[in-house]
């Protein structure tokens, strides 16, 4: 089934649900990920970062003590020994739009609605590796631009003109002429 060999490639594993994490361990086989581990929590995922060096972590959002959605804020904000920058892939069994909104607001690449498949998780990481988004950072906000492909915009670009904004003073100056 793969087109690309991710036999080279670290995964880190964070999933709180036994069976889950053994059909997570199954399906990283089947793709020929020879390296990957598994943890139990956001907490232990933090802990095992210290000295495993991982490419991509897949992580569940419902943990104790911390849940996926604040295991990525955590990496985003450099507040792990993670690289700020690594693919991260929500998965979860709810799929309500506030979570999925939370995950990507809180800087996630990809997001997995369980049950999941082989294809499903191997057509994630093609969308990492062929649609790569560029991060973006703000005062609050930084990860993988929430903007999955470019948009024209039909008007003027503002961002790289100038704007002068029609006041009181220009209408008067437009009246005089």
């Amino acid at each position: 089934m793969a087109e690309y060999d991710l036999s080279q490639i670290k995964v880190l594993v964070a999933e709180d649900y036994a069976p889950m994490r053994k059909l997570l361990g199954q399906i990283l086989f089947e793709l020929n990920v020879a390296d990957f581990q598994m943890v139990t929590s956001g907490k232990e995922a933090i802990d095992f970062l210290e000295e495993y060096h991982a490419d991509l972590i897949l992580v569940d959002n419902i943990m104790e003590p911390i849940d996926g959605t604040e295991l990525t804020r955590l990496v985003r904000a450099g507040k792990t020994p993670a690289d700020r920058n690594i693919p991260i892939i929500m998965v979860s069994g709810e799929t309500s739009k506030d979570l999925i909104i939370n995950a990507r607001d809180a800087g996630v690449n990809e997001f997995l609605a369980k049950p999941i498949s082989t294809r499903m998780v191997y057509q994630r990481f093609l969308n990492i590796i062929e649609n790569p988004r560029s991060f973006v950072q703000t005062d609050e906000f930084y990860g993988p631009d929430r903007r999955r492909r470019q948009m024209r915009f039909p008007g003027l670009d503002r961002r790289r003109q100038g704007y002068a904004y029609p006041g009181p003073a220009a209408s008067a100056a437009g009246a005089s002429t």
